[in-house]
């Protein structure tokens, strides 16, 4: 026992730290009690905004409480991201991380309202996906080769289109270029709703996207796909050859979409958000959705995020310094 006045000051300090002790374990125990919510940086309706919807539906199941999604677009991801950033370390704001925020914009923009390494704890990839090289099925590109060739022959005449500068799909343009050896032109363009009739007009050469955004292209038959970043062929669409097959062994990257939160979430609440999301990984009929969305599942998680982050970061830089891109700013 302490005694009231000579020890008085360190039994409430002992007790304070002991309390301190507990009170994860109990937040950890009790959470979430209210519903949960994720802060989207894009808006709704695109390919971030329906796999994080996918991916809560869920992660709200395990849990056992609802995940609203707040869908919170601007300044290419940034105003999102800082809002996440901003929330109370609890467990009960939620953000979704992507390759363009994390991997590109560190190297495009002179400043950046939050810390990526800092600021965020990332939990587990929602699904990831390859970025297609198409272009108009009355092309008379009939393969990869075939539009290098030309382009080789007839430097900056054959042009490519993308949602923007700055843009993965801008860089993974520029990337093929570089590889490949050949100059063409970037022509961004606000969205795909944008930039296919100029494709399909012939104004374009080709275009470049994710393919859950041109899926139904191909699918119509509107876009023949020349190429694309993916390991091995899309199942839904094989008549696609990667890059891998076409010559280019070292052109395999993916855009993707993740689960984090800001840094300071106690570890237990962290490693019940880890253990609930990679129970619904493993869960066949999120896999499945995630397909239909024409991405791919993938139990990359916590610290292999991490990596997953740093190399693609380094990919990225060096594409944007090697080609002196620049963004307004």
């Amino acid at each position: 026992m302490c005694k009231r006045a000579k020890h008085g000051f360190s039994c409430v300090l002992l007790s304070a730290l002991a309390l301190m002790g507990v009170a994860p374990a109990q937040a950890a125990d009790d959470y979430p009690n209210r519903p949960v919510k994720i802060i989207v940086p894009y808006p709704a309706g695109g390919t971030a905004d329906l796999m994080a919807r996918n991916f809560c539906e869920f992660l709200g199941r395990e849990l056992g409480q609802s995940i609203v999604v707040e869908n919170k677009p601007g300044a290419a991801g940034q105003l999102g991201t800082s809002l996440a950033a901003q929330a109370a370390p609890d467990g009960y704001t939620l953000g979704q991380s992507n390759a363009g925020t994390f991997e590109v914009s560190p190297h495009l923009y002179k400043s950046l309202p939050y810390n990526l390494k800092k600021d965020f704890e990332q939990i587990a990839v929602m699904g990831r996906m390859g970025v297609v090289f198409g272009v108009s099925a009355e092309s008379p590109y009939k393969t990869l080769d075939d539009l290098i060739k030309d382009a080789k022959k007839h430097p900056g005449k054959l042009s490519f289109a993308t949602p923007g500068v700055g843009s993965s799909n801008h860089l993974s343009g520029t990337l093929l270029a570089s590889t490949a050896g050949f100059e063409w032109m970037h022509v961004p363009f606000k969205g795909m709703a944008e930039f296919l009739p100029a494709v399909l007009g012939g104004q374009v050469t080709a275009l470049v996207d994710q393919y859950p955004s041109m899926m139904k292209q191909l699918e119509a038959g509107k876009i023949r796909g020349i190429a694309v970043s993916t390991a091995e062929r899309i199942p839904s669409s094989p008549n696609v050859p990667t890059f891998k097959e076409s010559g280019f062994p070292n052109l395999v990257f993916y855009s993707w979409f993740g689960l984090m939160v800001p840094k300071g979430v106690p570890a237990p609440v962290v490693d019940k958000l880890t253990n609930a999301s990679r129970k619904v990984i493993g869960n066949p009929d999120y896999r499945a959705k995630v397909a239909a969305l024409g991405a791919e599942p993938t139990d990359i998680m916590r610290g292999d995020m991490v990596k997953m982050i740093d190399n693609g970061s380094q990919v990225w830089k060096k594409v944007i310094e090697d080609n002196k891109i620049t963004v307004d700013k």
